[in-house]
């Protein structure tokens, strides 16, 4: 029989790899909000079983809840257990409104089931685009989780 159990964190939990860099942030009760040009990565560290009802646990599935405003668009979704890279996706193009539930571009299935390990953390890089006239590129995070599974 397998047993299923999500662990979730709050958005404004999210961490700026580059503190500084930045020309806009704020933490509000709904979500973490940035404002920037250029790329920048941003760390979740999720909470993690190691052993649940005397299994270890395994990492199954990866999510970040967000919203894109302007130009800014998620490239890259690093899942990491304490610093070992175990899952991956390059090369994406994910803007709009995935900030209210589970969909295919904020959900991630974790194929491998890798051992929850040392504590998990998701990095996701945000390209905001290049210096405009116009408004700042923004995006939003309001929720990341995992989803881990004994047998």
């Amino acid at each position: 029989m397998s047993n299923h159990q999500a662990f979730w964190i709050h958005g404004t939990s999210v961490q700026m790899e580059r503190e500084g860099y930045f020309i806009s942030k704020r933490r509000a009760g709904y979500a973490a909000v940035f404002k920037t040009y250029g790329s920048e990565w941003f760390h979740f560290a999720v909470p993690t079983p190691v052993i649940l009802n005397g299994s270890y646990a395994k990492l199954t599935k990866v999510f970040v809840f967000f919203k894109t405003q302007g130009t800014a668009k998620i490239t890259n979704v690093h899942v990491y257990s304490a610093g070992t890279k175990i899952y991956y996706q390059d090369n994406l193009s994910l803007s709009g409104d995935h900030s209210g539930q589970v969909d295919s571009s904020n959900s991630w299935a974790i194929t491998s089931t890798p051992v929850a390990g040392l504590g998990i953390g998701i990095s996701v890089c945000v390209d905001f685009g290049s210096v405009s006239t116009g408004s700042v590129p923004e995006i939003w995070f309001t929720t990341a989780g995992a989803d881990f599974e004994t047998s």
